[in-house]
C-alpha cells in the first residue's frame, strides 16, 4: 500500500495491447519506483509528535521545544525584539513570542515554555543565581524534628480531602488551559499537558536540604504521611485531568515530573522511596492511567537506581537522562514497560557538556547518536537532557534544531 495514499503518476492498466509484455513490466517497475519517490509522508509538526508518541510512522524524528532559557536565541527566532529582561517591546505576552522561536525552528511538542531570568537574577557568566531555591529561609524550620512538629502534623487527614476538592472549577480551568495553549499552536506543535504527582522535591526548598532529607531518615513513618497527603492531592487533581481529557478529546498524553534524584543516584536511599514514596506515585496517577492516558516522568540526575521502581509504577514514558551522571540511554532505549511495549523516550542532548562547551560539529554528532539510537524504534523524540542556560551558544541550539530535521528525516 502506498504511502500517504498517494495516487500513481503512470497507471499500467490505462497501456493498449500495442505494448509487449516484457516492456510494459519494466514500465510498471520503473512507475512503482518513482512513485514510492514522490509519495514521502508530509505532516504538521502537531501530527507528527502524536504518530511518533502512537508508534506510528511519520516523516522524521520529532523535536521539543521549549527549555532554551535563552534570551539571545528567542529574540533571533521568535523576530520578536526583547530587552534584556525578557521584557518585550512589540508584544506583550513573553509565551507567545517563545511559542513562535520554538515553531520558527521546527520544533514539534512541548510541555512547558521556560522563561528567561532577568538580568539580576543572572551572574556575570551568564548561569542562574541561587535565590533561595533550595536553601531554607524559612525560620520556623531548623531541624528535622521541627518539619514533623510544625507541619506534618498539622496536615489534615487525607481522606479529608475529597470533601473539600472543588472538582467543577479545577475541571473547567484544566480544559480551558489545554485548549488555550494547544490553540496557540494550532497544528504546527503539539502541547502535552501536566499531570501531577506528589512532588518530592518542594520540601528541599520548604523546609531546607538537612532538614528535609533528615526528616525522611529519622521520621520514615511520620514523613510517609506528608507524601500520602500530597499524593492525595495529586490524585484528584488527576481525577479532573482524566474526566476532562475523555470528555473534551483533549491529548490522551500527560507529563509528570518530580526530581528525586542528583548527579549521585536518589537523594534517600531507593528503599526508603519505595517504603513511603513511590506508593503514593503510583495511586496519584492510577485515575490517568485507567482513562487511558499515557504518563511521562521526567526527573533530573542519576535516575538508574530507580528505573525499576518507575517500570513497576507504570510509567509509560521517560525523560530527564543526564548522561554525565551515569545514566545509560541506550539501556533506557532498550526498556519496555509495564505493558511490554517500548517506552516512549525524550532525549538526550546534554546541557551541561554538548550544547554549553561543544562546537557545531560535536552537536550535530550528538543528534545523530541518539537519532540513530532510535532509528527504526518509534516513540522517541529529540530533546534536550534538561533546560538549557544562557551559556549555550546560539549556534549550537540552532545546530540541533537543523541538524534535528535533516538527520531525523525518513528515520
Amino acid at each position: 500500500m502506498l504511502v500517504g495514499g498517494a495516487t500513481p503518476i503512470f497507471n499500467p492498466s490505462y497501456t493498449t495491447g500495442n505494448i509487449n509484455p516484457m516492456m510494459h513490466n519494466a514500465i510498471k517497475h520503473e512507475m512503482n519506483f518513482i512513485d514510492c519517490k514522490v509519495s514521502v509522508l508530509t505532516l504538521s509538526g502537531k501530527e507528527r509528535a502524536l504518530r511518533a508518541l502512537r508508534f506510528e510512522e511519520t516523516d522524521r524524528i520529532p523535536i521539543h521545544g521549549g527549555w532554551f532559557k535563552h534570551p539571545g536565541f528567542l529574540e533571533k527566532a521568535s523576530g520578536t525584539k526583547m530587552k534584556y529582561g525578557f521584557t518585550m517591546n512589540a508584544w506583550e505576552n513573553p509565551l507567545r513570542a517563545i511559542a513562535r522561536a520554538y515553531v520558527n525552528v521546527g520544533a514539534d511538542l512541548t510541555w512547558s515554555l521556560v522563561v528567561p531570568e532577568r538580568r539580576d537574577q543572572l551572574t556575570d557568566r551568564g548561569c542562574v543565581k541561587i535565590h533561595g531555591l533550595n536553601v531554607n529561609r524559612d525560620p520556623r524550620y531548623n531541624s528535622p524534628d521541627d518539619v514533623i512538629e510544625k507541619y506534618v502534623d498539622s496536615l489534615p487527614d487525607p481522606s479529608d480531602l475529597r470533601d473539600s476538592f472543588n472538582f467543577e472549577a479545577e475541571y473547567d480551568g484544566f480544559a480551558y488551559g489545554a485548549r488555550t495553549a494547544q490553540g496557540e499552536y494550532g497544528d504546527a506543535m503539539l502541547w502535552l499537558n501536566s499531570g501531577y504527582v506528589p512532588p518530592f522535591h518542594e520540601g528541599l526548598s520548604q523546609f531546607g536540604y538537612s532538614n528535609y532529607l533528615s526528616a525522611i531518615i529519622k521520621h520514615r513513618e511520620e514523613m510517609g504521611r506528608y507524601f500520602e497527603y500530597s499524593g492525595e492531592l495529586c490524585r484528584l487533581s488527576n481525577e479532573v485531568i482524566a474526566k476532562a481529557t475523555v470528555e473534551g478529546d483533549l491529548t490522551p498524553f500527560v507529563m509528570v515530573w518530580s526530581d528525586a534524584c542528583d548527579d549521585h543516584g536518589p537523594m534517600v536511599s531507593p528503599e526508603i522511596l519505595d517504603e513511603i514514596y513511590f506508593p503514593h506515585v503510583k495511586r496519584s496517577i492510577e485515575p490517568l492511567q485507567s482513562a487511558g492516558i499515557k504518563v511521562f516522568w521526567h526527573c533530573d540526575g542519576n535516575v538508574m537506581p530507580i528505573l525499576g521502581s518507575l517500570m513497576d509504577i507504570g510509567f509509560d514514558g521517560l525523560q530527564g537522562f543526564q548522561e554525565e551522571t551515569g545514566v545509560n540511554f541506550t539501556n533506557i532505549m532498550n526498556l519496555r514497560g509495564r505493558s511490554g511495549r517500548p517506552l516512549i523516550v525524550f532525549g538526550s542532548i546534554s546541557v551541561t557538556t554538548t550544547l554549553p562547551f561543544g562546537t557545531v560539529e560535536d552537536v550535530k554528532k550528538d543528534v545523530e547518536r541518539c537519532i540513530d539510537l532510535a532509528e527504526g524504534r518509534g516513540g522517541f523524540v529529540l530533546c534536550t537532557a534538561n533546560v538549557a542556560q544562557p551559556d549555550v551558544p546560539v549556534e549550537n541550539i540552532y545546530a540541533m534544531y537543523e541538524h534535528g530535521r535533516s538527520y531525523g528525516t525518513g528515520k
